[in-house]
């Protein structure tokens, strides 16, 4: 006589529970469905990258939800960098044109931006007397 197949998600919901984020009196009151959906899968390799493996089973991380979200923020602006890393380094490769003041400017495929403004130097602050503080009720007493 043959056995039943264990099916594809009792399978996943045991190795999750292998890794040790549930606890196993509280897994044994959930199904298999219930301790899938308590993970997310992350990605070593970030999508922005590009590169043909980011999919492959040796990218993903199982990562409870809050865990990845958390993640997820940190790599957020790790992607931003790179695009505004990329963004700077394309623009200077691409052919620009100035048209006139206060135009834009113009590549070959047509008006690109504004023309940046010049730059200035930041505005010197007074600076505040450290020998004073201010009170909550807005009165100024020495330190």
């Amino acid at each position: 006589m043959s056995r039943k197949s264990i099916s594809l998600t009792t399978k996943l919901a045991s190795a999750l529970l292998a890794l040790g984020d549930i606890p196993y009196v509280h897994a044994k009151q959930m199904t298999a469905a219930q301790v899938v959906s308590l993970y997310q899968f992350d990605h070593g390799i970030l999508h922005e990258t590009r590169d043909p493996d980011v999919d492959k089973f040796w990218n993903l991380t199982p990562r409870l939800i809050r865990e990845h979200r958390t993640k997820t923020k940190l790599d957020a602006k790790i992607i931003a960098k790179g695009r505004r890393i990329r963004d700077k380094h394309s623009a200077v490769r691409t052919p620009k044109l100035r048209i006139g003041t206060g135009e834009g400017m113009v590549s070959a495929y047509g008006v690109l931006a504004a023309s940046p403004r010049p730059s200035r130097s930041r505005i010197q602050s007074r600076g505040f007397d450290k020998r004073l503080r201010k009170k909550m009720d807005g009165t100024v007493v020495p330190r």
